[in-house]
C-alpha cells in the first residue's frame, strides 16, 4: 500500500523539496522541535517523518500510546521525500489525530488547514485508500472540515482573512449575502464512498463507547460511514 501511495503523489504532483513542515503540521506535543530541525549538526533519522498511509482505525486504537509516542516524535509533517506539505497529508494527519481523539491537535490541524491559501475542501485528492475502514474515515474527516469550516463562514469569516478583524469589519462580513460567501464543499470521491458492511465503532480517549447510531452524540456524518464515534469539537466560535 505505502508504494501505490508514494506513486499516487507522484501522478498528483506532489515532488520532493526543501521546504520543512515542522510546526503545526506534526502534532501539537512537537512544535516546540521545530528550530532543531535548523541546526548545522541536524541528521533526519526515520522517526523524524511520517509514514503514510498511517495504520488502519482499528489496529491504530489498539496500539493508541504507542501510534501517538509515533507522531510525538515527528520533527516533519510529510513522509520522508516529500517535505513539502499537501491536503493530502493533512487529510492523513486529521485522520489520525480524530482516531486518537486527539481533541488539541486535530483543531490544530483544522485551524492548520483553514490558514493555506489554495486548500478548499472539495479540491483534496482521491486518496484511492485500499484499507475501507480507512478510506470511509478519511471521506469522513473532509465532512468535518467543511463542516467546521462552513460555520465560520456562515459568521462572515474568510479564510484569506487576517487572524484579527476590526468590529467594522467583522459587522460587515456577517451582512454579506449567502450567495456571496466562499462556502465549502467535501469531495465527491468522498460523497462516493460507501459505507462500511459492519459498523466501525470507536472509543473517545478516555474509553467512552457510544451504544448506537441512535445516540445524539454520535457524528451524523461518520455514521453515514457506518462509522460511531463521538462528535469530534470542530467549532471554534
Amino acid at each position: 500500500m505505502r508504494a501505490i501511495f508514494h506513486s499516487f503523489l507522484q501522478k498528483i504532483g506532489c515532488r520532493p523539496s526543501i521546504k520543512p513542515t515542522f510546526a503545526e503540521t506534526t502534532g501539537a506535543d512537537s512544535v516546540q522541535r521545530g528550530k532543531e530541525i535548523l541546526s548545522d549538526d541536524y541528521t533526519p533519522s526515520p522517526e523524524d517523518y511520517p509514514v503514510f498511509p498511517p495504520p488502519p482505525p482499528g489496529l491504530m486504537i489498539k496500539n493508541r500510546v504507542q501510534h501517538w509516542d509515533t507522531i510525538v516524535a515527528r520533527k516533519f509533517g510529510a513522509p520522508q521525500g516529500y517535505f513539502e506539505d499537501s491536503p493530502l497529508f493533512a487529510l492523513y494527519r486529521l485522520y489520525e489525530f480524530i482516531v486518537l481523539d486527539r481533541a488539541l491537535d486535530y483543531r490544530n490541524a483544522l485551524e492548520s488547514f483553514w490558514r493555506r491559501d489554495g486548500w478548499d475542501v472539495e479540491g483534496i485528492p482521491d486518496p484511492h485508500d485500499d484499507n475501507l475502514e480507512r478510506y470511509a474515515f478519511l471521506a469522513g474527516c473532509t465532512y468535518l472540515l467543511a463542516r467546521s469550516f462552513n460555520q465560520r463562514v456562515k459568521l462572515g469569516l474568510r479564510r484569506d482573512n487576517p487572524s484579527l478583524i476590526t468590529p467594522d469589519e467583522a459587522e460587515k462580513a456577517r451582512n454579506i449575502s449567502d450567495h456571496l460567501r466562499q462556502w465549502e464543499k467535501v469531495p465527491k470521491w468522498a460523497e462516493n464512498v460507501v459505507p462500511l458492511r459492519d459498523t466501525l465503532i470507536l472509543p473517545t480517549s478516555d474509553g467512552v463507547i457510544l451504544k448506537d447510531k441512535d445516540d445524539p452524540r454520535a457524528d451524523p456524518d461518520f455514521m453515514a460511514k457506518n462509522i460511531l464515534l463521538w462528535t469530534p469539537h470542530i467549532f471554534f466560535t
